[in-house]
């Protein structure tokens, strides 16, 4: 029996909502009341109705329904809202002023992707890639993701696990699942993780998980350095230190347990 006190037409929005910021490329009308199972009647008043409002825009020659910039403003208030990022941002930014890199700070989005939500990009160096806050990077495929999934509980990491498509997302290094686990034991061993981004050519990234009180990550925290400027070895000497110990601030801010020692 459904509750008296939701209404069944704002709940079918929100899934045409979900549905279309779901897909690059948008869905028709048809392809909504097909994918969502809602009559065509139903699908052409949420579709008007929120184009109107302009939170959908409607190509004119597809027909393919695609979410506005609207959406950002939604964006905003739940950023200014976010207890890790208000809790990461000072240590964010003077990491950044120390390295004069950019740093990012990501969250799990579902179980398969992670959505960076903070990003301070001040540097006197030319920025060689386009990441912007709201991004979204498949888990297996990005350092921040890697390292999450190394500190999350063993029920929670096998069914992300479980979930990773080799096939549909490809990666320079890890052929399968059991390549993957094996860098995740590598990190949890470390506590961080280093080595060349697989999503842009180039760029070395390093990367540590923010635990929370239990010791599992909430969140994900790196560093990316072009490598035609900096070696391999002076990255890990240099920023590799500041990086932990920022992030280890914050884990403690968090709630996790100092370590004695």
């Amino acid at each position: 029996m459904k509750d008296r006190l939701t209404i069944n037409s704002v709940g079918k929005a929100f899934r045409v909502l979900e549905r279309v910021g779901e897909s690059k490329s948008g869905y028709t009308l048809t392809e909504l009341v097909r994918n969502l199972h809602i009559s065509m009647g139903s699908a052409q008043r949420i579709t008007n109705t929120l184009t109107e409002l302009q939170y959908l825009f409607k190509e004119p020659r597809t027909k393919v329904f695609r979410l506005t910039p609207k959406f950002l403003s939604f964006g905003s208030a739940f950023l200014s809202q976010s207890e890790i990022r208000e809790i990461a941002l000072p240590h964010m930014n003077k990491l950044n002023e120390d390295l004069n890199e950019v740093v990012n700070l990501g969250i799990p989005m579902n179980d398969e992707e992670i959505v960076y939500i903070d990003r301070i990009s001040r540097t006197s160096h030319i920025l060689t890639t386009n990441l912007q806050v709201g991004t979204r990077r498949p888990i297996h495929l990005s350092s921040i993701g890697k390292v999450i999934l190394a500190f999350l509980s063993e029920t929670e990491r096998k069914k992300i696990l479980g979930h990773i498509s080799f096939a549909q997302y490809p990666s320079k290094t890890l052929r399968n699942r059991g390549d993957l686990e094996q860098q995740i034991r590598t990190i949890q061993k470390l506590g961080y993780f280093a080595g060349k981004s697989e999503l842009v050519e180039g760029i070395f990234i390093l990367a540590v998980p923010l635990l929370n009180h239990q010791g599992l990550a909430a969140a994900g925290m790196n560093v990316s350095i072009p490598m035609s400027r900096v070696s391999e070895k002076k990255i890990k000497s240099r920023d590799l230190p500041l990086l932990i110990e920022a992030g280890s601030r914050i884990s403690e801010a968090l709630g996790k347990v100092k370590e004695e020692g």
